[in-house]
């Protein structure tokens, strides 16, 4: 299994066999010692990483709503005219997707904002981004223990282990863990190098949103000009 990596796009970070791979049903539930971020939210990003995002970003391409993808005679279809009428069709499904392309790119948007980080400290010590990343992971990185992988191991339940045996998941537990603090580690040194550097970071991503169509007999409690609005759905049988 290749990861992408966290230092810069489609380079190798992590490789595991793939008969030394974790069940992917694997509850990532409680932390590992001196790790901060929940297991859980690790282990869906490795997920998102090795399998959302690839077919997502290779079979659904960024478009224009404009974008002419048919003709039929002299009519042009648009992205915008199929979307919409998916959106009508399958509003649902249609969300689902919006949102999976979001986390994903709010997540290489991340990696990318971590990386000029990255830049700025480097230039300012006369190092390269690779040179710094090194030094500082390897003063921050710490060994993993039996312990971590047993601990790990023991949080696991029979569905999970699929009945392998400790010494089975033993080094696919450990990878996983090795992964997961570099990870984490990073994500901290970012944190850090922002903070010290002073540089303002603007995340200008929009998240997906529908607008819903309120008829004047819809049941509202509230005012109508509320700064948030909820809007609840239900199967009245």
């Amino acid at each position: 299994m290749t990861l992408p990596s966290q230092n810069g796009a489609g380079r190798v970070l992590y490789d595991m066999a793939d008969s030394e791979q974790l069940p992917s049903n694997v509850p990532t539930g409680g932390q590992s010692s001196g790790m901060g971020l929940k297991r859980s939210v690790l282990w869906s990003c490795v997920l998102l990483l090795v399998v959302g995002v690839g077919a997502l970003l290779s079979k659904q391409q960024v478009g224009l709503s404009d974008e002419v993808v048919a003709r039929v005679g002299d009519r042009e279809i648009t992205l915008g005219e199929v979307e919409e009428h998916w959106r009508e069709i399958d509003a649902g499904s249609f969300m689902q997707v919006s949102q999976s392309r979001y986390d994903a790119l709010a997540l290489y948007l991340d990696m990318v904002v971590g990386n000029q980080i990255l830049e700025i400290e480097a230039a300012n010590r006369g190092l390269t981004p690779e040179t710094l990343l090194r030094q500082e992971m390897s003063a921050r990185v710490t060994p993993i223990t039996g312990a971590d992988v047993e601990r790990f191991y023991s949080s696991l339940g029979e569905q999970q282990t699929q009945g392998r045996t400790l010494e089975q998941l033993r080094g696919p537990i450990n990878n996983f863990l090795q992964q997961q603090q570099s990870v984490e580690t990073r994500a901290a040194l970012i944190t850090e190098l922002s903070d010290s550097l002073n540089v303002r970071v603007e995340r200008l991503l929009e998240p997906p949103r529908m607008a819903i169509a309120r008829a004047p007999t819809d049941p509202i409690k509230g005012t109508s000009g509320a700064i948030v609005e909820i809007i609840e759905f239900s199967d009245f049988q």
